[in-house]
């Protein structure tokens, strides 16, 4: 074909709108799987936050920028549709294209999360960037026509930039905004993609509108470059993958709200991390971490009720400020649930277990709290895999338990109250009517961490979030109130890491009991510090003998009766007015903080009893505090909330806090316990499965883990032993097992311990000697040499002055009757 008359003239050509129209969705779908991928982001640091930061670029740069310009240059057709007459394109050009967006529009996505709050230099510059990556693209792709040369008009090329640099801006501006605000659902998200591709569409057509063709060259191969209809291909399929993504993200997200659900009807275990700005550590989806512990708590009887005096609820509180005297454990725990959940047990012992961890059938009581134990000890090593945290590190337990599911009941109780107006007769045994409980259950982990830890679990793939911001779609998925939610937030966020103890000196302390219904009693603590009695510290460092005498004389009298004596100055010494002056205005203080008249009826308990303390650093070290204290049993009908200060708690859970001070001895005392009460379970090897392999865990795609041979010890075990030397023994389950309770391994028999506690040891020492009679095949003579018994004490742990109080308080109480 002759192409001589169309040399250097100037080629008319038309648009198609179906192409137009495929152009701006493509661009919708790069874009808006870009934002998807940044919503994900939660620094600029961590290998995580990079692959999204790359995949984001590309899907903007490849799919929303560059495909969008050569499926809209595909609507564009040259002279009539003759086929010699169309544009082709230069490859180098078009693989150069192809790769400027990228990298200019990933400069521009790390300029806007450079930092975690929109500022305006950021904003401005990102938007410029990425305005400048679409232009460039285009220009440059235009450039790499082969057979036509590009005429530009310089107003048309300074408004499109005008329109792609402004659109770009205030898309990405808006995103981040909302992003940082955690108010950005998938609507806002799709939204915004929607004008970051009219900020490319726009450009690229408004261009265009500016643009004319002139015929340079004929192509004397007419398969040069990469054909229109190839570009077509590659465009598709690229906007394909984009739309995978989506809808990856779209299940996932299903998935996730799904499991929110499920577990707020549920026993679970969160994290709760505070930074030192007081935000809260949230997923991407902002969400707690948390791990199921078990479908519900089965409780045996109408006093089996899961709440914080709970023995289990005292063992895993506990347990939660002494990881490390459990950790080696933990691989035996998966085991052993694997081997309930087995379905080749007996009848008698199968249950639901399984890989969901759903107990719901025992032998008996004790065996479920075991079970349970196991569940929770399990699920909080997850969670400490899942935030990527040794889990000494993990926290500690928070001291309350909160009702989950409450707003889905709540339509129920609804229900119930209209049916009672309408004529259901009252039920006087019920009593006063009770707040609505929910079916699931939520345990949190607490722990504040510094700047850098902060910024290694971003990097890691977790946000920071300020309450507010999240608490609505927290509630959302726990199924609870806002207002519930926050106030329990508020009181973890001031919660501290290592129990508070009293300063060093001597104390006034009022031990207040109050009987309940059903049994036992609460006691009376400071609202922001529940392991402490109410005190006032005198100005006095330690008590002489002529003081301790002083007090003793004032054994078993109320305070209305120390007050009086203590106001008659006349009756003492110079010596003695100063100390009965510090007596006196401590006990008005005291009364004064109680704010309640029963004080007047509290009796002095004239033994000094010894409290932890803490130096004058605040550091808490082994020294002790002398208390005097007030004891005394209130009406039962008196409230649990005393005033804004101080509130009653239950008796039994207290006791527990009174063992978890930083210092105490006991928690050796409580890891020896723990390892006496699992080492049968953990030790024992179950042939109830058929397969040969042994289990170390459930890994992240949901299946149990292979352990390690049995002659390699596993990571866990390996630094417990390290920390906990009296544990370095063999735990293959091979052994055999002559006695499972491994007290034996546990008690230091050389240990000059004074704690009481008898155990008794044997070792039996056999003689073998090899007889031989003529040729027969020699026999074995086994000649015991008598048993070896040795005694040791074993640790036990001490008596609190809480169990002192307790003691004389409720002893006389029962000398009353």
């Amino acid at each position: 074909m002759d192409f001589s008359p169309w040399m250097g003239q100037i080629i008319g050509h038309n648009y198609s709108p179906g192409y137009i129209v495929l152009s701006y969705l493509v661009s919708v779908v790069g874009a808006w799987t870009a934002l998807e991928l940044l919503h994900k982001r939660t620094s600029a640091r961590g290998l995580y936050n990079w692959y999204l930061l790359v995949g984001a670029a590309t899907s903007m740069g490849a799919v929303a920028i560059w495909s969008m310009h050569y499926i809209g240059n595909r609507a564009m057709t040259m002279a009539s549709g003759q086929a010699e007459l169309q544009i082709a394109y230069s490859p180098g050009y078009t693989a150069g294209s192809f790769f400027l967006p990228i990298s200019v529009v990933a400069i521009a996505f790390y300029l806007f999360s450079v930092s975690e709050t929109v500022d305006i230099v950021g904003t401005i510059a990102g938007g410029l960037l990425t305005g400048f990556a679409v232009c460039g693209m285009h220009y440059m792709g235009e450039g790499g026509i082969a057979n036509y040369e590009p005429l530009y008009q310089w107003k048309y090329v300074l408004a499109s930039a005008c329109v792609s640099v402004t659109a770009a801006t205030a898309a990405l501006g808006v995103f981040f905004y909302l992003k940082s605000a955690w108010t950005n659902s998938w609507w806002k998200r799709w939204l915004c993609a929607c004008l970051l591709a009219l900020a490319v569409s726009g450009m690229h057509w408004l261009a265009m509108v500016g643009t004319t063709y002139r015929f340079r060259m004929a192509l004397a191969d007419t398969n040069y470059g990469l054909s229109r209809r190839a570009t077509v291909i590659v465009v598709l399929c690229l906007a394909f993958g984009c739309c995978t993504i989506l809808l990856i993200f779209a299940l996932i997200g299903q998935r996730t709200r799904n499991q929110s659900a499920d577990r707020a009807q549920q026993v679970v275990l969160a994290c709760a991390t505070w930074d030192p700005e007081g935000r809260l550590l949230v997923t991407p989806e902002g969400l707690l971490p948390s791990r199921k512990i078990t479908n519900s708590f089965v409780e045996r009887s109408f006093d089996d009720v899961f709440s914080t005096e709970h023995p289990v609820f005292c063992w895993i509180f506990r347990v939660s400020r002494n990881w490390k005297g459990v950790a080696d454990l933990i691989p035996g725990m998966r085991n052993h649930l694997r081997a309930m959940s087995c379905p080749k047990r007996s009848v008698s012992r199968t249950t639901s277990m399984g890989p969901d961890r759903n107990r719901s059938s025992f032998d008996g009581k004790e065996e479920y709290s075991q079970a349970f134990k196991e569940l929770f000890c399990v699920a909080a090593s997850d969670l400490a895999a899942m935030v990527q945290k040794p889990l000494e590190d993990l926290g500690v337990l928070y001291e309350e338990i909160m009702s989950t599911g409450t707003i889905r009941r709540s339509a129920k109780a609804h229900i119930f109250r209209r049916a009672a107006k309408s004529g259901v007769p009252h039920d006087i045994e019920r009593g006063m009517t009770s707040m609505i409980a929910g079916r699931g259950q939520l345990l949190f982990v607490i722990r504040h961490t510094s700047k850098l830890e902060s910024s290694q679990l971003q990097a890691a793939g977790f946000r920071f979030a300020a309450v507010p911001n999240v608490i609505e779609h927290l509630s959302r998925s726990m199924e609870v109130t806002t207002t519930e939610l926050g106030s329990r937030l508020d009181n973890m966020r001031k919660y501290p890491d290592t129990p508070q103890v009293l300063e060093s000196g001597v104390h006034l302390a009022c031990f207040a009991l109050r009987p309940l219904f059903q049994r036992g009693f609460d006691v009376l603590v400071c609202r922001d510090a529940k392991n402490l009695l109410p005190t006032v510290r005198l100005p006095i460092i330690e008590l002489s003998r002529w003081q301790r005498e002083f007090i003793s004389h004032m054994n078993n009298w109320t305070v209305a009766s120390c007050l009086e004596r203590l106001r008659q100055p006349s009756q003492f010494s110079n010596d003695e007015q100063q100390f009965v002056n510090h007596l006196y205005y401590g006990i008005k203080a005291l009364a004064d903080h109680i704010e309640n008249p029963f004080f007047q009826d509290a009796r002095l308990t004239a033994r000094l009893l010894a409290a932890p303390c803490c130096d004058t650093n605040g550091s808490q070290t082994a020294g002790q505090a002398t208390i005097v204290a007030f004891r005394l049993i209130t009406d039962v009908y008196q409230s649990r909330t005393l005033n804004q200060r101080l509130i009653f708690k239950p008796s039994k859970f207290f006791l527990c806090q009174q063992h978890i001070y930083k210092s105490s001895p006991d928690h050796e005392v409580f890891a020896r316990r723990v390892h006496r009460e699992f080492a049968a379970v953990v030790d024992r090897k179950d042939s109830g499965c058929t397969s040969n392999q042994r289990y170390s865990g459930i890994g992240s795609n949901g299946h149990f883990r292979e352990a390690p041979p049995s002659g390699i010890p596993s990571p866990e075990i390996q630094s417990s032993t390290q920390k906990w030397p009296f544990l370095n023994r063999d735990r293959s389950p091979d052994r055999v097992n002559g006695d499972n309770s491994s007290e034996k391994h546990l008690v230091d028999l050389h240990s000059s311990s004074t704690f009481g506690g008898i155990h008794v040891s044997n070792e039996v020492s056999i003689d073998v000697t090899e007889v031989r009679i003529g040729n027969r095949t020699p026999n074995f003579e086994m000649r015991n040499l008598g048993v070896y018994s040795e005694a040791a004490v074993a640790p036990v742990e001490q008596e609190t002055f809480v169990d002192q109080l307790m003691a004389l308080t409720t002893g006389e109480r029962r000398q009353q009757r």
